[in-house]
């Protein structure tokens, strides 16, 4: 019996004085890589030539000009509320009523950051590669508090203008849509991807809704309204608004 505790007292002993890692920190950064580093099939290089060519031209293809480097981050950003104003605005050109707000998944947006200069087809597809389709979602003001809850709990995801709340202790407080109190007995009318509206990311909030399936994919919605602007001469500014509040 000594022998069994002092081993156990031994053992209690070792492990409460071993070293314990923890993660501190992650930061992301999108690299391109021009060339492979090992050999070309010249037959099959050529075979594809053709098509690699009006690929390039299409892709490399200038779309609108950024003044200024837009960054991904939470709980608001510059890219995030760029994007998703797009969303709202280009979505309402498919709906007869009011779209209230737009929101995007986090990971949603594949790049950190939209950098300053040219933007290019390819761009658009760097930021939006999946074939994300745009819904329109009608609920109560009570699911939309769940929904906002969902979001605080992440530390925010991208939100569009139209609304606005707080994080306090996991959270989500003050919502405001349109500059008033959420009411939870009234409807909303919100934009977001198919994605999330099929109760992707644990948002279940959505499945009981009405909702429209628009059938555009959200990156046409950006090709299309960053066409329309560069021919109007609009750039691309940053928009550092914030529309969700971390207390």
């Amino acid at each position: 019996m000594k022998n069994k505790y002092f081993f156990v007292v031994f053992f209690l002993t070792f492990v409460s004085c071993s070293r314990q890692y923890h993660l501190a920190d992650i930061s992301t950064r999108t690299y391109r890589i021009e060339k492979a580093s090992f050999p070309v099939d010249v037959t099959a290089a050529a075979l594809i030539e053709p098509y690699k060519l009006q690929l390039d031209k299409t892709m490399n293809d200038v779309i609108s000009i950024n003044e200024e480097e837009l960054v991904k981050g939470k709980p608001s950003s510059t890219l995030t509320n760029w994007f998703t104003d797009i969303l709202l605005d280009e979505t309402q050109n498919y709906y007869n009523g009011l779209i209230h707000f737009a929101i995007q998944n986090y990971g949603g947006i594949r790049v950190p950051f939209l950098a300053k200069g040219n933007v290019t087809v390819g761009s658009v597809y760097e930021l939006m590669p999946f074939d994300n389709i745009m819904y329109i979602v009608v609920m109560k003001g009570d699911k939309i508090q769940a929904m906002c809850d969902k979001l605080a709990e992440s530390g925010g995801w991208p939100v569009s203008k139209g609304i606005y709340f707080e994080i306090a202790f996991g959270k989500a407080k003050n919502i405001k849509i349109n500059n008033q109190p959420i009411e939870f007995t009234k409807s909303y009318t919100v934009a977001v991807p198919d994605y999330i509206a099929k109760g992707g990311d644990n948002m279940d909030m959505f499945k009981d809704a009405e909702i429209t399936n628009t059938g555009i994919f959200i990156r046409d919605l950006i090709l299309k309204n960053l066409r329309a602007n560069h021919k109007k001469g609009i750039t691309i500014r940053p928009n550092n608004e914030k529309r969700i509040v971390e207390l």
